[in-house]
């Protein structure tokens, strides 16, 4: 397993301001080589989405001989460090984020003299995408933007662009512009946009940072919220006209095949406008998703249109890294690898994800998220929202806790992901800190880590298998979180408990009582490709389906194959009733190799029933009681 650093870097007691890191310097090198670091996620680059020459400045800057004393470095010579010591840095691409910032400038708008932080002095004005995108100031940096766009460009009604910021921001049913909220630090004069990436203009621009970070020498590209327009649903977007254009022709498309509800099958489309439709019928957006009208439709066509143009920027990536002689790595944010993240996975070398809250011990959520990565190295980063890193970053500044984060870090090797090291790790946008790790107790663990490197895999030969079906759960995963005003932050760690979920019980009480388990994931059958066969099933003696309200005929033939070859299913509620071969689910519940739950047995039964199937009766591990401890084996 990568051994990855969660790099920002911010500083102690100041605010994280996005998207901006601070300049490197070597002690970080050796602090990054005294943690066995092999990779590094949302470590370098981000300034493009400020402009630009702000990002090159950020790659090739002239470094000041006052900070050469202490070792500072532009982002090109801090790739080259790190590279001498095999650590692989991804440069980020802050997808969703577009900025203004207040500044000041000489009188003469050739020096730029603040920019986030005032002092009062020179000329007070704002600079960020909108600045650069109408060479307003074009004495500030070397370039301007006919340097980087000689033709300029030109949007989906063929009009030139002559405001970035403007042209590519989400927008909700009023045509105000989508703020990206968590990001802005409270109280300051800051704003970020979310962006639209269905704007083919936005594509264009995050091509341009692409190239402007492979050419500085990064070894990976890290996109971060890689679900864009997605990101916008909890702030009221998106009904851009890029967003409004391509779902009509999505829906026309499903009219034609007879393939939408009733309402809108008879729908002119070439005069729908989805907005426009939610205003007349008096309608929240998002407000509840299970009653917001064609919300089903909407969300179902922002994950294909999405999954389209996150591997258009993937591949651009690849190809443009080839043309310069090197293969480039391509990395996503998968926030809490859910649903919107499944059919985005195919298309990253490596996941560096953030969990939705961060808690002390979540053995079940990691043993979901390595079955998310099916394979794929994997580095987890901390989420200050939601979760205990606040507390924790108190107990860790006053000398205490030490021992809780190590158990942290070695909870998640143990159950088959990395949990990156917080080396100035993002603390949100109203605490004045960064997360740092206490030093000595961090490398002990890493270089622990690193000594039993042959003793550690993220392959676990488990010998039962949870399955999680994307068709049966993806529309209650967005019920689940449809009550919580939190959810705006896309950060939220509560869910609606009315949504019955029994995948995410079950396996957290496995965990409780020490069974070890992997997980496999399902998919609609078109959205994108599962590994769900019978190749991957032969390998364990029980598959527990855990209401499966939705399978695919594939799915249902490949789940009697393993039963026909000898395989043990456990059923616990519904079996494929809204969606599937009824005749091969009936012939699946008949088979004398499934045992059939009710839904009222209480968990710590069910999982007894699990035991019942297997060969003994006894699972891989056995545990009296329950005691505080955590197992999981590695297959090596």
């Amino acid at each position: 397993m990568e051994r990855g650093i969660y790099f920002d870097g911010w500083y102690r007691d100041e605010h994280c301001y996005h998207p901006s890191l601070p300049m490197r310097r070597t002690q970080m090198v050796e602090d990054l080589v005294d943690y066995e670091a092999t990779l590094l996620v949302w470590s370098a680059l981000g300034g493009g989405v400020v402009s630009l020459p702000y990002l090159e400045e950020e790659a090739y800057g002239e470094v000041p001989s006052r900070l050469r004393m202490y070792g500072y470095m532009n982002d090109r010579e801090f790739i080259r460090e790190c590279d001498k010591h095999g650590i692989k840095v991804f440069g980020v691409v802050f997808e969703v984020q577009g900025w203004e910032f207040p500044a000041e400038i000489s009188a003469d708008e050739t020096k730029l003299l603040g920019l986030n932080i005032m002092r009062g002095e020179g000329k007070k004005v704002t600079y960020g995408l909108r600045e650069f995108s109408q060479d307003k100031y074009p004495k500030l940096f070397p370039k301007t933007f006919r340097d980087y766009f000689p033709d300029g460009l030109v949007n989906s009604d063929g009009e030139p662009v002559t405001d970035l910021w403007a042209e590519c921001a989400a927008r909700k049913m009023d045509g105000t512009a989508v703020h990206a909220a968590w990001v802005e630090v409270v109280g300051h004069e800051q704003q970020c946009y979310q962006m639209c990436r269905n704007n083919p203009v936005w594509r264009a621009y995050l091509k341009k940072i692409i190239e402007i970070q492979i050419d500085a020498g990064v070894h990976g590209v890290h996109l971060d919220e890689c679900e864009l327009p997605i990101t916008a649903i909890g702030y009221g977007g998106c009904f851009c006209k890029d967003c409004m254009k391509q779902f009509n022709a999505y829906l026309a498309e499903r009219q034609r095949k007879g393939d939408l509800p009733a309402a809108l099958q008879a729908m002119d489309l070439e005069t729908f406008h989805y907005g426009e439709y939610l205003k007349a019928q008096g309608a929240e957006f998002p407000g509840k998703a299970s009653e917001t009208p064609f919300f089903t439709e909407y969300f179902q066509f922002q994950m294909k249109i999405m999954t389209g143009y996150f591997k258009e920027l993937t591949d651009y990536v690849r190809a443009y890294g080839r043309a310069q002689g090197r293969e480039v790595l391509v990395s996503g944010n998968f926030f809490h690898v859910m649903h919107q993240y499944m059919p985005l996975q195919p298309e990253v070398d490596i996941i560096a994800t953030e969990m939705r809250n961060t808690l002390y011990r979540q053995a079940y959520w990691y043993r979901y998220a390595n079955g998310f990565a099916n394979g794929k190295p994997m580095t987890v980063v901390e989420n200050p929202y939601g979760g205990v890193v606040p507390e924790l970053l108190e107990n860790l500044r006053a000398g205490r806790m030490a021992e809780q984060f190590q158990l942290m870090l070695l909870e998640a090797t143990t159950y088959g992901c990395n949990l990156s090291v917080p080396y100035g790790g993002w603390m949100g946008n109203t605490i004045r800190d960064a997360f740092y790790a206490p030093k000595a107790p961090t490398m002990a663990v890493q270089q622990f880590l690193k000594r039993n490197a042959h003793l550690i895999s993220d392959v676990s030969g488990a010998e039962v298998v949870v399955n999680y079906s994307y068709p049966s759960y993806y529309y209650r995963e967005n019920d689940a979180v449809e009550n919580d005003p939190n959810q705006a932050t896309m950060l939220s760690s509560t869910v609606n408990k009315d949504v019955v979920m029994p995948f995410w019980d079950i396996i957290k009480e496995m965990s409780r009582q020490h069974v070890p388990f992997d997980v496999l994931i399902s998919s609609d059958g078109e959205l994108f490709q599962d590994t769900f066969d019978l190749a991957s099933l032969s390998k364990y003696k029980c598959l527990v389906l855990p209401d499966n309200n939705k399978m695919t005929s594939e799915q249902l033939r490949v789940v009697l194959d393993y039963l026909e070859k000898g395989g043990k299913v456990v059923v616990y509620g519904r079996l494929a009733n809204e969606m599937g071969d009824a005749a091969l689910a009936e012939r699946i519940l008949a088979h004398p190799g499934t045992k059939v739950c009710d839904p009222a047995e209480k968990l710590w039964g069910f999982v007894g029933s699990i035991r019942e199937v297997l060969p003994d009766r006894r699972f891989q591990l056995e545990v009296e009681g329950r005691p505080d401890i955590g197992l999981n084996p590695h297959r090596l």
